[in-house]
């Protein structure tokens, strides 16, 4: 009866560890995922940026891809993914190792060249090692 008494509590606690590990993600997005930004149609937008969390003990590696790219034809624009920027904006890529508890970063930079509109750029982020989940990330852009 003792031990029936013991091991319940520990069987209980082991299985919430286990659902807890399971159901949290290697990384998180930092703040918003999807940032929205208005500009002078004859400036640039330097940069515009939305970070990501490791939650590992370990080096964490994300694959992305772009999910969809509406900024409008004749503007120049370009990106980052934390350390590995790109000329344009590709359809996939990997991010550079984020280290354990730091944070890695996606980011646009856009030029209108004097041309007005809108458009948004959504990416999704992927760990292809654990995967744990993935992440979708946006940026808005209007330029009037």
């Amino acid at each position: 009866m003792m031990k029936k008494r013991i091991l319940l509590p520990i069987l209980i606690a082991s299985a919430a560890l286990i659902s807890w590990q399971l159901s949290t993600s290697s990384f998180s997005v930092v703040g918003d995922s999807i940032v929205r930004l208005s500009i002078n149609k004859n400036e640039k937008l330097e940069l515009a940026e939305i970070k990501i969390a490791n939650n590992t003990d370990g080096q964490l590696e994300l694959k992305w891809s772009c999910l969809e790219n509406t900024l409008p034809s004749g503007w120049d624009y370009s990106m980052c993914a934390y350390g590995k920027c790109q000329v344009g904006i590709p359809e996939f890529g990997t991010l550079r190792s984020i280290g354990p508890g730091k944070t890695g970063f996606v980011a646009i930079h856009v030029l209108p060249k004097g041309i007005p509109g809108s458009g948004r750029v959504k990416f999704k982020l992927i760990d292809p090692i654990s995967n744990a989940g993935s992440e979708i990330i946006e940026f808005r852009v209007s330029a009037n």
